[in-house]
């Protein structure tokens, strides 16, 4: 009769490999937020460029026959949803929710250096930007605080990532 030969992973074997394994998931796991709130900012930005896109489109297609120095459309931030809103509409045309987090201000060309620069800013924070019927944006019209021309750009941060941009046109 032959001597049996153990087979299989001992305790000891599988100890070291699932330790191996907790240290590699605790090393990858900041790699995986800082991905997500990248996405998660990425998202964010595309929504107010489409928002942005929207108004000045709905502005040219001017459906409430404004005048070409009058607002025909706005895009708004109001209570975590994105808006945009022809003139003399009561519902909004295009809407979609932004997530909690999200920080949109406005900004000029140069932009701000790093996140902390944006949040130290005292820029004010985007509200609502509006077009006339030639697509042309009309700082501080319908009470928005873009009242300064200079400041054409809108800021898009998240918790501790560099800003993204989006131009108001």
């Amino acid at each position: 009769m032959r001597p049996s030969r153990a087979r299989g992973v001992t305790l000891i074997e599988l100890m070291i490999g699932l330790f191996i394994m907790a240290m590699l998931l605790m090393a990858a796991m900041p790699f995986g937020a800082h991905w997500v709130n990248s996405n998660r900012q990425m998202e964010a930005r595309s929504l107010l460029w489409e928002g942005v896109s929207q108004a000045r489109a709905m502005a040219l297609r001017n459906p409430s026959a404004r005048r070409a120095t009058e607002p025909a459309a706005m895009l708004r931030l109001r209570a975590g949803t994105l808006e945009v809103m022809v003139t003399g509409a009561d519902a909004p045309s295009w809407s979609a929710p932004v997530r909690t987090g999200v920080h949109f201000k406005l900004t000029d060309l140069q932009g701000f250096a790093d996140a902390d620069a944006l949040t130290g800013s005292g820029n004010p924070d985007f509200d609502c930007v509006t077009f006339d019927a030639r697509g042309v944006r009309l700082p501080g019209a319908e009470g928005c605080t873009d009242s300064d021309v200079a400041l054409g750009r809108i800021a898009v941060g998240l918790s501790s990532q560099d800003p993204l941009y989006v131009d108001m046109l």
